[in-house]
């Protein structure tokens, strides 16, 4: 199971051992940065699944367009300066950014599917900024619980695993969207499913 998730791991991380969290002697199939991304979409897609959200499409309310913005930034700057030199990034510096990020990102990805200019949007993506407070919260909660070596390692590795699939079927599903204008069209089936496979076999040609 383990080379199973190392391979979907490889079509999108560079899996180096020394950005790596590694628990027993096995690397997890992500960098850090990585897992706390995926492990944040998570959260985050199933979250808007259990609410029946991922059809919403209203836009952000000013502060959680702000929230959200605030959540990308980390990531943007420890990326830039430890590529540039200035600092040499850290293990928590990479899961706490990585895991601020994965929990907004799936938000905005269901705000570009479905928003219409054509009509009003009366389906929030969040009810509540709390609701985007809570995710980030979860997200980092249990992304620095993975840091901090609690026995969690194996269900981050499966639950960062399926955040790569929703996160890149969310990708997916925006390039159908933009393509096929059925509104019966089962998307999200279809998407996942793209997504699955096309992670697998860009796995399989990684050396």
């Amino acid at each position: 199971m383990f080379d199973f998730m190392e391979r979907m791991g490889s079509a999108v991380c560079h899996q180096m051992a020394e950005r790596s969290f590694i628990f027993d002697g096995m690397q997890m199939p992500l960098c850090a940065r990585c897992m706390g991304i995926y492990i944040g979409a998570f959260f985050a897609f199933c979250f808007f699944f259990l609410k029946k959200r991922v059809g919403n499409g209203r836009p952000f309310s000013m502060v959680q367009a702000i929230l959200t913005g605030l959540a990308v930034l980390p990531v943007g700057i420890d990326g830039v300066g430890s590529y540039l030199g200035f600092w040499e990034s850290s293990q928590l510096m990479r899961v706490f950014s990585g895991s601020l990020v994965g929990a907004v990102v799936p938000g905005f990805l269901l705000m570009a599917v479905n928003m219409d200019t054509k009509k009003s949007d009366d389906e929030p993506i969040y009810e509540r900024t709390a609701e985007l407070v809570m995710l980030m919260i979860l997200s980092v909660g249990f992304s620095l619980g993975l840091y901090a070596g609690m026995p969690i390692w194996i269900i981050a590795a499966v639950i960062s695993m399926a955040g790569e699939v929703f996160l890149w079927g969310g990708v997916v599903w925006l390039l159908l969207k933009s393509i096929c204008k059925k509104e019966d069209f089962p998307y999200w089936r279809v998407s996942l499913l793209v997504s699955a496979v096309m992670l697998f076999l860009m796995g399989g040609l990684v050396p």
